[in-house]
C-alpha cells in the first residue's frame, strides 16, 4: 500500500513566505559579482523543495522578479540621459516582469491545486 503524505492547506502560505525570503536572497546574490551566486542558487533550490511544492517556488520566483525590477527600475530612474554612461536596463526590466509573471502564474497553479485537493 503506497500512502503519500498529505500537505495541509495551511502550510501553503508559510511555504510562500519562506519562498519570498529565499527569493530576495537569490535576487540580490545572483546579481553580485563577489562570488555570492552560489548562495542565490542554494536559496532557490531550498525554496523549490519546500512543501507544498508550488508555493515555495512561486514565492521565490515572485521575489526574484520584484527584487530585480526594483533594482533595475531604480537604476534607470536615477540615470539622467545627458550624464548616464551605464548600459540600457530595459531588457533587464522586461526580464524581471516576465519572471514576476511566471511566479504569479505558478502561484495561481498552486492555489488551484490546493482548492481541488480541499474539495
Amino acid at each position: 500500500m503506497n500512502v503519500e503524505p498529505q500537505d495541509h492547506p495551511r502550510d501553503a502560505w508559510p511555504a510562500f513566505g519562506l519562498g519570498i525570503f529565499a527569493g530576495v536572497i537569490a535576487g540580490l546574490t545572483l546579481l553580485s559579482f563577489a562570488g555570492l551566486q552560489v548562495f542565490g542558487i542554494l536559496a532557490l533550490i531550498v525554496a523549490i523543495a519546500i512543501r507544498p511544492r508550488p508555493f515555495g517556488a512561486a514565492g521565490a520566483i515572485i521575489a526574484v522578479g520584484v527584487t530585480w525590477l526594483v533594482l533595475f527600475a531604480g537604476a534607470a530612474a536615477r540615470c539622467k540621459p545627458e550624464s548616464c554612461t551605464s548600459l540600457d536596463v530595459t531588457p533587464w526590466i522586461a526580464a524581471s516582469i516576465a519572471i514576476l509573471a511566471f511566479g504569479v502564474g505558478l502561484l495561481g497553479v498552486g492555489i488551484r491545486r490546493a482548492r481541488v485537493r480541499a474539495a
